[in-house]
């Protein structure tokens, strides 16, 4: 007897908070949320230190008078709520009655309010869970909210929040998908004293998102028209073209019933939708509103309110598809007559490499323009990329052969014959099998002409064979040809080898790079053009916290406003990316996702980038020297089974294996 006892009451506030306010952003969750409620149409946000010295919410909301704001930070005091059915029929946000009150047992807080009828506000200063003060104040209609000291008095709380600007991060982002969300609301966000967010004079949800993702998304939205999908369920959307992709999901924002939730259920349908329309690890830019009847939804599976259960979605879910790949489908029909050219700059170009070399030959051709125009002819060729990347550079020609040619800084004329442009640049060019000096100080290794004296011998150079026998004897099996320009086939007396040319390549350019950096610093390369990023207001923490480490690799970066940044350098290498934000974009994604990040990681990921958009990719043709080229130079690296992504490169069906399927008994060799 006596082992079970009634907890003090200030403790039990404390636990019941710990399942509310996890953090500062469960906090400003709650009180943007209380603001919606109560009709406002200007929010006011304001924060110091990621939330956790200040918090402050100002809204034109209809405010409290004396009883209710006093009323308002009892515990299960709500004005949601009258029976227990109306958890059934709720179209609000807050209902239990439990953010105040757990809010005010861990924070020091005040709040004053003032209805439009009443000729003053009241004010009331709550302090670890117990009123300190209550009074009349002059105020304007609406309620101010400010939280103070985050956790102060649970400091096992607070040391697990994580940095300041992290903290900061998610709360922007919270802030920025309310503000797509609710476009007829005007919210206004500060942070450290400086303006982040803004969102007057904007009153579409397109203007919005390309206010918070980026201007160059404002002309590839599809706006999918609010539809009825069944009695009381309705469906509105705005989805981002698939030009513009994420390698993450935290652009997909859905609201149901004008809650911001996260749904696993929501996400499958809208990335089902875009089906074939984007590769897969790439996730969608979209926002999607979902109406349905309240007696529907379970908005209460979940402490913070954040996951929200559906009622017969596996009905829903297919016309939701069906609406949204249908508004995609029409938009892909036109977009080739839409397409901005600001946006994706490779995206008109075509793939063939001897177009791009007959269109650089026939600018060469054109004598009577002056340098600019040549230079703005040349950056519409080649989708934006640097002219001086160009003449670093001989495209594509020798990668393969003399990969270090991507890390070379050196003026090149490009030898092209004018009145014959190559008809086979993809293959013929892909090798160049007459050496090419790089640097005057060190002789290069000439692998292409050494293959080529050793196919006329038939047999590998001396001083290379004993290496070669190190990985399997790889540079001795017998070609066989290509299957569908992807696969290298090979043989000797074991078996049948199929190799994937991109993995392949990917591993020979990605340990050359590797051995010629070792531990010198990624060299910094200009661009002709800068490249214009918009940052969301949680990426733009992220790369605050990392913008030294960024720098140090190569990333030069020239603040253009209000979370908009230049990109005017770039490590070396990384110049022939297709779509250079949605990389950057990217970068920082998996250094929010890192735990430990080091100017080392982040150098080896940018190699691994540089070496996998060097590299041959798949439905490229190949001719045999290029095919046993790649061998010999596969039997030189230290891994030849993965790439660095770990995919694998070679697959071997032995002779064993083949007699058994075809049952010709067994193999004797």
């Amino acid at each position: 007897m006596g082992q079970i006892k009634v907890l003090e009451e200030h403790i039990a506030d404390k636990i019941a908070a710990g399942e509310v306010v996890e953090r500062p952003l469960s906090v400003v969750k709650e009180l943007l949320e209380n603001s919606l409620d109560a009709g406002a149409d200007f929010v006011e946000i304001e924060i110091r230190e990621g939330g956790v010295s200040l918090i402050r919410v100002k809204d034109n909301g209809k405010g409290m008078d004396a009883d209710d704001l006093r009323l308002a930070f009892a515990r299960h005091a709500t004005s949601k709520i009258q029976e227990f059915q109306d958890l059934f029929r709720l179209n609000t946000f807050g209902f239990r009655g439990e953010a105040l009150p757990s809010i005010a047992a861990v924070a020091q807080v005040e709040m004053t309010s003032c209805t439009a009828s009443e000729t003053v506000g009241h004010k009331i200063r709550v302090e670890g869970g117990s009123e300190q003060e209550f009074s009349e104040v002059a105020a304007a209609p609406g309620t101010v909210m400010e939280v103070k000291n985050l956790f102060y008095n649970v400091p096992a709380r607070r040391k697990f929040l994580k940095s300041n600007s992290y903290e900061t991060g998610l709360i922007g982002d919270l802030i920025s998908k309310y503000a797509i969300g609710y476009p007829h609301v005007r919210f206004r966000y500060i942070s450290g004293g400086q303006l982040q967010l803004d969102t007057a004079g904007m009153h579409t949800a397109e203007q919005r998102i390309a206010y918070v993702y980026g201007s160059n998304l404002e002309q590839l939205i599809v706006p999918v028209e609010k539809q009825e999908l069944g009695a009381g369920r309705y469906v509105e959307a705005w989805l981002v073209r698939e030009e513009i992709t994420r390698n993450n999901r935290g652009q997909e924002v859905f609201f149901v019933n004008g809650r911001l939730v996260k749904s696993a259920e929501l996400s499958q349908a809208l990335e089902e939708s875009y089906y074939t329309l984007i590769a897969k690890g790439r996730f969608p830019v979209a926002v999607l509103q979902l109406t349905i009847p309240g007696n529907e939804i379970d908005v209460n599976v979940h402490p913070a309110k954040t996951e929200v259960k559906i009622n017969g979605f596996a009905q829903l879910k297919t016309k939701i598809v069906e609406v949204l790949k249908d508004a995609l489908w029409e938009a892909n029909i036109t977009k080739n007559a839409f397409l901005p050219e600001t946006v994706a700059p490779m995206a008109r170009q075509q793939s063939s490499v001897g177009k791009i070399v007959q269109e650089r030959a026939e600018q060469e051709s054109r004598e009577t323009d002056t340098p600019r125009e040549k230079a703005e002819h040349r950056a519409q060729t080649i989708g934006a990329v640097s002219y001086l990347n160009e003449k670093a550079e001989d495209g594509v020609n020798s990668v393969v052969a003399e990969p270090e040619k991507l890390y070379r800084w050196q003026q090149e004329p490009l030898a092209v014959k004018k009145e014959q442009p190559p008809q086979r640049a993809t293959q013929d060019t892909l090798f160049a099998l007459e050496p090419q000096p790089i640097e005057k100080k060190a002789p290069q290794k000439e692998v292409a002409p050494q293959m080529k004296a050793a196919e006329k011998q038939g047999k590998m150079p001396k001083d290379k064979e004993k290496d070669s026998l190190q990985v399997k004897s790889i540079a001795n099996l017998t070609v066989i040809g290509q299957l569908n320009h992807s696969f290298i086939l090979a043989q000797n007396e074991e078996g049948l080898y199929i190799i994937d040319q991109h993995t392949c390549h990917e591993r020979i350019l990605y340990e050359k790079f590797m051995k010629a950096e070792g531990e010198k610093a990624l060299v910094s390369q200009p661009l002709l053009i800068p490249v214009t990023v918009t940052l969301s207001a949680q990426q733009d923490s992220i790369l605050i916290q990392h913008i030294f480490t960024l720098r140090q690799l190569g990333f030069v970066l020239e603040n253009f406003g209000e979370r908009c940044y230049l990109l005017r350098s770039l490590p070396l290498g990384l110049h022939e990316l297709p779509n250079v934000e949605e990389f950057f974009l990217d970068l920082l994604h998996d250094l929010a996702e890192q735990k430990e990040v080091t100017a080392a990681i982040i150098k080896e990921k940018l190699l691994i980038t540089a070496s996998c958009k060097g590299a041959v990719k798949a439905h490229w043709p190949l001719t045999d020297i290029e095919m046993r080229t790649l061998l010999y130079d596969l039997s030189q690296v230290e891994n030849a089974h993965t790439c660095p992504h770990g995919r694998p490169i070679i697959y071997k069906i032995t002779m064993s294996e083949l007699y058994k399927i075809f049952k010709r008994g067994t193999y004797h060799g």
